[in-house]
């Protein structure tokens, strides 16, 4: 069992690493970092000031009578107290602008990062899980290099002073008190992994608190139909319980050390006590006494930091991770203004992560320029697989890919991406106007007659025209104040105003009705042409028209021809499209 945790725990000297990774973003601010340690070092000093004043104020001003000196110490108090208080607000302020500041970059690095990461990145990793890591763990680490540092350079440096102050009136008595050191030091040494290990399974618990409401919320129709709510709320209040436990032991950890910590404080203030009687004079007492109890505070303070210190590096290390991962490679050099269009896959392997089979299987098949292909074939044949390849959302691993020649990833990335132009099954659509839906991306810089051009080609023109501001109109989460069929529109209008030399065309007039189904394939069909045009459907009847049927079965090409030609063979196809006129 504790080598099961001593794997969870992260190293010491991994710890060093994330805390000096951590505070490089924080020195990017040094005027402001460095403005708040020395209002820090400012106020942890006024503590040993105070009880010099007081040690003063009991033996000469009461013990000897006022004198010309004492009646000044009423407005030292008050320059002390002002200037004590002045640094506290720099010390707090200047903090907090630091903080800000390494939240502000360290999620827009990390988000940076995650536009980078390959597709198959995201298929492992749930969006709740990494919307935790933007909001929650970030939020946690910038603590670590702000303020559980600053404050506990304040308590150190108030213990410091304070301790060089008991020294300095009786160095045997401040020894009695450094005797429960070690027992202080050996305790925390003992709670610190398990606080750490703790971190972790609250990090995890976030996530899954952000995953189950995520996705609840994104499927309230069907948890509506299915009378899902009793579920979901079960599954949420779970995941809500195992929260508030884990965050109860951290708790619980955490307070048990500030009661080991004071309890071990005030034997060694009873211990000095007992033998400072008689040992000093009234100021003397009242001033030892006050450092004793003034640093009870201070060291509970450090042994509570403690606790945000393993949580914001446990944070750390779950966000370093990920911006440490390698982002999708993109070594190529070529650059086309625009490419012709031709195709070729050449003995082309792929299996997904935890298949059992391959998705594509030794597949070669040559796409003439300006050609229309489409892809037919059961479910799991691989024909969406064959089209994610092309703008590399995925990676082969046997086999080659050619655009006009060369290989797919001889090209800039972006390069390449920019020859596609993309209409899927799953519409993505975001919480904007129609416009900016539209004209999204690499596109933002198009005029309004152009957008208005790509819609009215998509069919999407009338409905636009409906909308209560029309281009400007607000479509909601995931476009859910349209309907699927107009929600498909403007996804091939945004692929017409792309105007790319490829289309990729997933089931694209799959939400439509017949009779926007006949419009938009119209002007799809007017846009194909001198375009290389990859079309997948489950509905054959959409693809009689196309230059070359690709038939496939598990990964592999069965058959290629006409509609006509493939009919006339009586073959897989055949079988297919019978099938389906049958149901229909």
């Amino acid at each position: 069992m504790a080598r099961k945790q001593k794997k969870e725990f992260t190293p010491v000297a991994h710890s060093r690493q994330l805390y000096k990774r951590l505070f490089a973003y924080a020195w990017h601010y040094k005027l402001h970092f460095l403005l708040s340690m020395l209002a820090t070092a400012v106020l942890a000093s006024s503590n040993t000031a105070f009880l010099a004043m007081v040690k003063k104020l009991t033996d000469e001003g009461f013990s000897k009578g006022a004198s010309a000196e004492m009646h000044l110490l009423p407005l030292m108090l008050f320059g002390l107290m002002f200037v004590r208080a002045l640094a506290g607000f720099f010390s707090v302020y200047s903090l907090r602008v630091v903080a800000r500041r390494v939240v502000e970059t360290l999620r827009t690095e990390v988000f940076a990062k995650l536009m980078l990461l390959p597709v198959n990145f995201f298929d492992a990793n749930s969006n709740g899980i990494l919307v935790s890591k933007l909001s929650y763990d970030i939020e946690k680490l910038s603590t670590v290099v702000t303020r559980t540092a600053l404050n506990v350079l304040r308590d150190v440096l108030t213990v410091v002073g304070l301790v060089g102050y008991m020294l300095y009136l009786d160095w045997r008595l401040t020894l009695i008190f450094a005797t429960v050191t070690p027992l202080m030091g050996w305790y925390l040494s003992k709670s610190t992994p398990k606080l750490r290990a703790n971190a972790k399974r609250v990090q995890q618990a976030v996530g899954e608190i952000t995953k189950t409401a995520e996705e609840a919320i994104a499927g309230q129709r069907i948890v509506k139909i299915f009378g899902a709510q009793a579920f979901e709320n079960e599954r949420f209040s779970q995941v809500v319980s195992k929260n508030r436990m884990l965050e109860l032991r951290t708790a619980r950890i955490s307070g048990l050390n500030s009661f080991v910590i004071e309890v071990l404080s005030a034997l060694a203030l009873s211990m000095v006590v007992y033998y400072a009687f008689e040992q000093f004079t009234v100021g003397e007492f009242a001033a030892f006494i006050g450092a004793l109890l003034m640093l009870i505070a201070p060291i509970k303070h450090i042994t509570s930091a403690n606790e945000d210190l393993q949580i914001g590096l446990a944070a750390a290390q779950s966000v370093f991770d990920l911006m440490d991962l390698d982002s999708q490679l993109d070594e190529g050099q070529h650059h086309t203004v625009r490419a012709a269009g031709e195709i070729a896959f050449k003995g082309v392997t792929i299996r997904y992560p935890q298949a059992k089979r391959n998705a594509l299987n030794d597949l070669s098949l040559d796409i003439r320029s300006g050609e229309k292909v489409a892809l037919v074939g059961r479910s799991g044949s691989g024909k969406t697989t064959l089209v994610n390849l092309l703008p590399r959302f995925y990676e082969l691993q046997e086999g080659i890919i050619l655009l006009d020649g060369k290989d797919v990833r001889s090209y800039q990335l972006e390069n390449l991406r920019a020859q596609f132009s993309l209409v899927s099954q799953d519409i993505v659509l975001f919480n904007d106007t129609i416009f900016n839906n539209i004209a999204y991306g690499a596109l933002r810089a198009a005029s309004e007659v152009e957008v208005i051009a790509a819609a009215k080609a998509a069919n999407a023109w009338e409905f636009i025209q409906q909308m209560p501001l029309g281009l400007h109109s607000e479509i909601g989460d995931r476009g859910v104040r349209l309907s699927g069929g107009q929600r498909q529109r403007l996804a091939i209008a945004r692929a017409i105003l792309k105007n790319a030399p490829i289309l990729l065309l997933d089931e694209a007039t799959s939400a439509l009705d017949s009779e926007s189904e006949l419009h938009v394939q119209s002007a799809l069909d007017a846009v194909m042409q001198g375009r290389t045009t990859i079309v997948i459907a489950h509905r054959l009847s959409t693809v009689e028209n196309a230059d070359r049927i690709i038939v496939m079965d598990h990964g592999k090409i069965v058959e290629t021809g006409t509609h006509q030609g493939l009919l006339a063979m009586n073959g897989y196809y055949s079988k297919l499209y019978h099938k389906e006129f049958q149901e229909d």
